[in-house]
């Protein structure tokens, strides 16, 4: 945003204008924020304003909000929750974001000092619109409200390695036992609270029958198998037991949704005929919304439990989390998901769009694409690829496939090789980056070398990943050896330029073990299909992951040094050829 698009942009011979777009969840509702930092509302005797907050904000928090209210009045903040010096915790925030459930638009009195719509307004004068891929998938998802027209516009997206992960969690769902509950007595308050106003009968929101469901619900998941607190549904097929109870909650909380509806209609009504003190309406309008996007949410979930999957077609992930609520009670996380959202990414984008561009150092798998387009439902036959020349001398840099007798599955035995070949490689007057696959192993090697290393460890969890990088530039800029230890996150987003790394040091090759449900179901899904999870997903993962991490030591065209791995099965396995073909240029040396 603020280097290469004004780059692009000095050289372009085309003028254009652009912007930056957030989501809406990321800019304060200034009506929410007055109407909690001044709560007039309590002072009505026929209002009861805490029986619309599940945790009424205490001192500190209202001191916080009252200093956010005068800098954005003051024009010191321009209402993003990104640019807060400190944010307050998600509860919080969540009762003064925009939301479009309570949003009033036009009608709101506040519309033209509004931070989501003065953002907006900076949209429809923008030729280019920079977003996450996040707000792009919900944006879509909901009705393209927001960027322009899809069938109007080119998609770039950049780090496209990334879009099949975002997608997967933007089509999932979840909702826990004590959210129903917690959920279905904030309905019942809010709609006492209008009947009270009204001077009607508040409806019955079946909260015993659907406690009593819940209960029902607990003693039959009480009886599952869990693994590290999670029970997977056998190729995402709930028990009919279960399933039935979901039938008898959709059925209870679908009645209070209706009647819900029906509530809100008639206060809206009311509205327009009577005079309602706006610190009143307020609060009220956007705890109506909040009540129904709750409850929509909970039928969407359930109803995902009963649904058969096509035959044929890949299952949905389903399963349960047994976790701990606040009140000490067991609370069971209900989760379904797809496993693939290629049709869904067809239907929102790429069958609509104008054009698209992927961009993405790690977007071929084993010199194929492959397993992008099977990812994402690139299916066109028209569709173009190119694999573009780095600028960087690969060929100069050594990838030293190094001489190990234990390989990574003798654990103990690999590593304590790992810390006595640290201990030989390392030079303790340069920048390096030791990347693990196990936090376990990790600790185990630093506890093992970090009294004999000459030079300063900083090892991922001490600090956070920011302040382990500003030190290990404080180092190097004084001449002195640093060694960063780190796993997933240090082998991508890592930009340490020159002399700052000049050794990267791969303890192993990081294939993807099943461990998320997802994941799980992916594999037994492939494996009833006859398929080989391991040659379709586990070894071009395993590539590009590989791509990545030896990517941090090559920043600039003048950077030099070498890679280092500890795994000798590209050695001895029968698809190590195919890992190191896949490589950038390098040097390889195979000890």
């Amino acid at each position: 945003l603020n280097k290469d698009i004004p780059e692009v942009q000095k050289y372009c011979s085309v003028d254009f204008e652009y912007a930056l777009v957030k989501g809406r969840s990321r800019y304060v509702c200034v009506r929410n924020l007055i109407n909690l930092v001044e709560d007039k509302a309590s002072e009505n005797e026929l209002f009861d304003n805490a029986a619309l907050w599940d945790a009424p904000p205490g001192k500190y928090q209202l001191d916080q909000l009252g200093e956010m209210l005068e800098d954005y009045s003051a024009k010191k903040w321009n209402g993003e929750i990104d640019d807060l010096e400190q944010n307050p915790d998600g509860s919080l925030w969540s009762k003064i974001a925009c939301n479009r459930f309570t949003c009033t638009a036009k009608n709101c009195e506040f519309y033209n000092d509004c931070a989501f719509f003065k953002a907006r307004k900076k949209i429809t004068k923008a030729d280019v619109i920079i977003a996450n891929h996040d707000l792009i998938l919900a944006d879509l998802s909901t009705g393209n409200t927001v960027l322009p027209d899809v069938d109007e516009s080119i998609y770039i997206f950049d780090e496209a390695h990334h879009l099949n992960h975002k997608a997967l969690s933007h089509f999932s769902l979840s909702t826990g036992t004590e959210f129903i509950k917690t959920s279905l007595r904030q309905t019942q308050g809010v709609s006492e609270q209008v009947c009270k106003l009204t001077q009607s009968d508040a409806p019955d929101n079946n909260i015993k029958a659907v406690d009593d469901y819940l209960s029902d619900l607990t003693e039959l998941l009480k009886g599952l198998t869990f693994d590290e607190e999670i029970h997977l549904f056998d190729q995402g097929v709930v028990e009919v037991p279960i399933q039935a109870i979901c039938q008898n909650l959709i059925t209870s909380i679908g009645s209070t949704h209706t009647q819900f509806e029906h509530l809100k209609e008639s206060w809206s009504d009311y509205l327009k005929i009577k005079m309602v003190e706006k610190t009143i309406a307020d609060p009220l309008n956007n705890v109506l919304g909040e009540c129904e996007q709750h409850l929509s949410s909970i039928l969407l979930l359930l109803s995902s439990f009963l649904q058969a999957d096509e035959t044929g077609q890949a299952p949905h992930s389903r399963w349960i989390e047994k976790t701990t609520a606040a009140n000490k009670k067991t609370n069971y996380i209900l989760n379904s998901a797809q496993i693939d959202i290629s049709n869904n990414l067809d239907q929102l984008i790429w069958s609509k769009v104008a054009g698209a561009v992927l961009t993405s150092a790690t977007l071929s798998s084993l010199g194929s694409f492959n397993r992008l387009n099977q990812q994402l439902g690139l299916v066109k036959t028209d569709n173009q690829y190119l694999r573009l020349p780095s600028p960087f001398s690969f060929d100069k840099v050594d990838f030293i496939v190094a001489n190990f007798k234990n390989n990574p599955t003798q654990v103990y035995e690999h590593t304590q090789e790992v810390a006595a070949q640290l201990l030989k490689r390392i030079d303790n007057n340069k920048g390096s980056l030791v990347l693990f696959a196990s936090n376990k192993q990790m600790q185990m090697v630093a506890d093992l070398v970090e009294q004999k290393l000459g030079c300063d460890l900083f090892v991922q969890g001490e600090f956070s990943k920011k302040r382990i990088l500003e030190k290990h530039k404080n180092l190097r800029k004084q001449n002195q050896g640093s060694v960063i230890f780190g796993l997933d996150s240090f082998a991508e987003g890592v930009d340490l330029k020159g002399d700052n790394l000049t050794h990267v040091v791969i303890v192993k090759l990081r294939f993807s073990v099943p461990n998320s449900p997802i994941e799980k179901t992916t594999q037994d899904y492939l494996q009833s299909q006859n398929r080989n999870p391991f040659m379709e997903i586990s070894l071009p993962d395993a590539s590009l992951r590989l791509i990545q991490a030896c990517g941090r030591l090559i920043r600039t065209e003048t950077d030099t040094g070498k890679i280092t791995i500890f795994d000798n099965r590209l050695t001895t396995k029968f698809y190590g050829k195919q890992l190191l073909n896949a490589l950038p240029g390098y040097n390889i040396v195979v000890e």
